[in-house]
């Protein structure tokens, strides 16, 4: 009787898997043609990256997103942007359109990859870097290996290399590791589609309709949770080593920083108290950004979280555009080519202005 009983679960459990996995592939059949990529695909590392480009003109700002995020990050902006100059946005590896594999996701290793993908999407300097977030990281990382054509950077509350050490409110990285590797065993399967667990990403931003689904469509493919997860733990690793952010000598710098107050801007778990701690800390964080070139200026969203782009994507295609045309000024796109990689970093914050923008 007992055997029985065993025998007709484990064949119910196998079918529920089956039946979950054909789910999962034809949902996210559809989606894929629901969503096609907007770029092309190219070779890089034995993949197919995705790169999306848009406009036309001088300097070229190849746009770098945040961590676990890819292009469709961009939808609110992409074509404001590209009305002013080139414009290209681009997914590393398992993120939005690009196919995924068993690769290095360390900072130096994505600056390798992306340099690669330049040269086979055939994008010429100069060029203007905009990290946001963790691509702030990367993006600087690219810098120091490839100063050369690199006419300005632009940050979106960037991720600092310090900020593992320094911000208050404990290591969470347990719990952290235990959701997403739930997730990736969970998501091959269907589970994760059905029981919308993927929707509290797309909760924390406030989107039109369109571009949610966009967003849904790229975050519910079948290897998310699995890519997330290990750039994830790369992205850790390269904080743990928590280096002094490198000089960016006099590169024209601009840095977008979140300005919502803490108390507007609650975070599920976390008390008053210590967002507001957070915050003070964040902000002396972006200071020491702006700081890293004699030639940096920053503006605060004021009412925007982390998202700057999806929260006030009217504030950053206004600012990045007049950043942008700001160095067609004779001698200005050159700049760069001239950068001493040995070059010792000063304090320049008093260099530096913020500015509050509605």
């Amino acid at each position: 009787m007992f055997r029985k009983l065993l025998r007709a679960l484990s064949i119910l459990l196998v079918l529920l898997l089956v039946s979950g996995f054909v789910y999962e592939h034809l949902a996210a059949r559809h989606d894929r043609l629901a969503y096609p990529p907007p770029g092309k695909h190219l070779a890089v590392d034995g993949l197919a990256l995705h790169v999306d480009c848009r406009g036309a003109g001088s300097p070229v700002l190849l746009l770098e997103a945040g961590l676990t995020s890819g292009s469709a990050s961009w939808a609110l902006v992409h074509d404001q942007l590209a009305s002013a100059t080139r414009v290209c946005a681009y997914d590393r590896p398992g993120m939005d359109w690009s196919e995924d594999g068993d690769v290095d996701r360390r900072a130096g290793a994505v600056a390798e990859r992306l340099h690669t993908l330049i040269s086979a999407a055939d994008i010429h300097e100069p060029m203007v870097l905009l990290g946001m977030s963790a691509g702030g990281v990367y993006v600087r990382e690219y810098f120091a290996r490839y100063p050369i054509g690199i006419a300005g950077m632009v940050l979106v509350d960037s991720s600092h290399e310090q900020q593992a050490k320094r911000l208050p409110g404990g290591d969470t990285s347990v719990a952290m590791t235990t959701m997403l590797t739930l997730c990736r065993g969970l998501q091959p399967f269907g589970v994760v589609r059905l029981t919308h667990g993927m929707d509290g990403l797309l909760d924390a931003i406030s989107v039109p309709p369109d571009v949610r689904e966009l967003l849904r469509a790229t975050y519910y493919q079948t290897g998310r949770c699995a890519a997330i997860q290990e750039e994830t733990a790369a992205f850790m690793a390269d904080l743990a080593q928590a280096p002094t952010p490198r000089s960016l000598g006099d590169l024209p710098l601009l840095v977008i920083s979140q300005g919502k107050p803490a108390e507007a801007n609650p975070m599920a778990g976390i008390s008053l108290e210590l967002a507001r701690a957070q915050r003070d800390v964040w902000d002396a964080l972006q200071e020491e950004l702006t700081g890293l070139s004699t030639n940096g200026r920053r503006v605060i969203a004021d009412s925007s979280g982390h998202v700057v782009q999806f929260e006030q994507p009217d504030l950053l295609a206004r600012e990045v555009t007049a950043f942008v045309k700001s160095l067609r000024e004779p001698g200005r796109v050159s700049h760069s080519a001239a950068f001493n990689e040995t070059q010792t970093r000063t304090d320049h914050a008093s260099r530096s202005r913020v500015i509050v923008r509605n």
